[in-house]
């Protein structure tokens, strides 16, 4: 699935402004609000591979799955397309019944021994508790998520770095509508969109990763 966001680090707002704002603003009512809480583990080769491709592959824990059994959501993302302000991303999901998510990172890493030659581990680890609100109508939605997000070094998991964000992503109304939003939220509330992605954000605020390569913001799209 094509995916179409803005991302806006270091987002300091009053949410409950921004979505009067942004509704009234583009006619685009409430339509549903909620909270969510998830643990992501995002895992990559020894070699950083997939960062040096500006890919990802996230093992996602939801906290309500404590409580109806533990289903692990894995997600890979690539780039599409270069865009000055905007992530234009393949997402692909795959939900998956184990009884651990170590059991899960630990088929991963095996796969990746036999195919690669490469061992497949825990690069960063990102606890995320959201407010998720959808605007518009059936079909036409634009989703707003504002997060509170720790970063966290899997080999030193007493440090990290906490900060806040914001998520606005296409989910029907279309890429102008979207590019009218993000204008409107950098003019209103003095925020700048960044294409880094979460997993290149994290690594680099906890010296985790390698240095970003020159041309890191072009994309290679995988063959």
């Amino acid at each position: 699935m094509k995916e179409i966001e803005a991302e806006f680090p270091l987002a300091s707002i009053k949410l409950d402004t921004l979505i009067t704002d942004v509704s009234k603003r583009f006619g685009l009512p409430l339509v549903r609000r909620g909270l969510t809480q998830v643990k992501d583990c995002f895992l990559d080769t020894d070699d950083f591979r997939l960062f040096e491709r500006r890919c990802s592959f996230r093992v996602r824990e939801k906290l309500e799955d404590v409580y109806r059994g533990m289903e692990v959501r894995l997600t890979f993302k690539y780039p599409l397309e270069e865009h000055p302000f905007l992530l234009i991303r393949e997402e692909l999901k795959l939900k998956a019944k184990a009884e651990s998510p170590g059991q899960i990172r630990e088929f991963l890493d095996g796969a990746a021994r036999a195919l690669l030659e490469r061992s497949f581990e825990v690069k960063l680890t990102v606890e995320e508790s959201s407010t998720e609100v959808y605007l518009g109508k059936p079909g036409e939605i634009l989703n707003l998520s504002y997060d509170r997000i720790r970063f966290l070094d899997p080999r030193k998991p007493d440090s990290g770095v906490s900060e806040h964000a914001l998520e606005v992503e296409d989910h029907g109304v279309g890429r102008e509508r979207l590019i009218e939003v993000v204008g409107f939220i950098e003019e209103s509330y003095s925020l700048v969109p960044s294409t880094e992605t979460k997993y290149g954000r994290g690594l680099r605020l906890l010296g985790a990763g390698p240095a970003a390569p020159a041309g890191h913001g072009e994309v290679s799209v995988p063959s």
